[in-house]
């Protein structure tokens, strides 16, 4: 693990220097209500974007983000009977992270980060009463400060990638799935910003669940795994109900979302 405290770190372009759903969680008091609905894209956004937003729809290049990334310095973690609230600033502002928790236990004992460290945040836009938050899927300490300099890279590629899609079907080109790839929009970098995807398995899942899970998440493709492949992978020990069964779950908890179409999954870790 990286030093957070050096002084490396600590100056004006540390704790965000940025110029960066599933609704699988409780809906929040006050919350707009809807039935769990698949996320086709990740795509990574300063904190700005966010607070810009128009409602709960984040637009980049005109290009609606079902869920975001972006990485912060927590500033504040309030731990509460049913979730625990973080706020997250970058150098563009900052905004509360709210992570419901399931189950019964201690809320501290889900807490992964500290107060003053760098984070990465998944998961979706909420508002609750004209105020804006995200319900955290993921919030995790960085493993490596690589991760800031690639975030930044990843906001202005995505932008850029989005922008040369809209250009190709200005002219009428096909477009080709691996320069869509869902988090295809973080897919060329996902390796350097999360150098940790491969390492565990969700707490909670079933084993089903973890099977299907982990197949998704050894995919390497832009485009993720195709629904028949899993099929094909657990022939013999899952049948296609159990496998749809899981993917629904998966894909309402956060886990996983779809991608170029409503078969091909990708793992958010991934």
């Amino acid at each position: 693990m990286w030093d957070q405290s050096g002084s490396e770190f600590g100056n004006p372009m540390a704790g965000g220097f940025f110029t960066g759903t599933p609704g699988g969680g409780q809906p929040t008091p006050g919350e707009k209500k809807g039935g769990a609905q698949r996320a086709h894209n990740i795509i990574p956004v300063n904190i700005k974007d966010i607070l810009d937003a128009v409602d709960e729809k984040l637009k980049i290049e005109d290009t609606e983000a079902h869920m975001v990334t972006f990485v912060g310095t927590v500033e504040q973690i309030e731990s509460k009977q049913t979730n625990v609230s973080y706020t997250v600033r970058d150098d563009t502002g900052s905004i509360e992270v709210v992570q419901w928790i399931e189950g019964e236990g201690n809320p501290m004992s889900h807490i992964q980060v500290m107060e003053g460290n760098f984070c990465r945040v998944v998961g979706s836009i909420r508002q609750t009463h004209d105020r804006r938050h995200v319900m955290a899927f993921r919030v995790a300490n960085l493993t490596t400060a690589n991760e800031i300099t690639t975030h930044l890279l990843e906001t202005q590629w995505v932008r850029m990638k989005l922008r040369q899609m809209k250009r190709k079907m200005g002219l009428g080109q096909p477009m080709n799935n691996s320069s869509v790839g869902g988090a295809g929009m973080t897919g060329p970098l996902a390796s350097l910003s999360n150098p940790s995807s491969a390492s565990g398995i969700p707490g909670g899942l079933s084993s089903y669940q973890a099977m299907v899970y982990t197949i998704i998440q050894a995919t390497t493709a832009e485009t993720g795994m195709e629904k028949s492949q899993i099929y094909n992978s657990v022939k013999g020990k899952m049948g296609q109900r159990e496998v749809d069964a899981a993917l629904e779950f998966l894909c309402s908890e956060g886990h996983i979302y779809s991608t170029v179409d409503e078969d091909h999954f990708k793992s958010t870790d991934s």
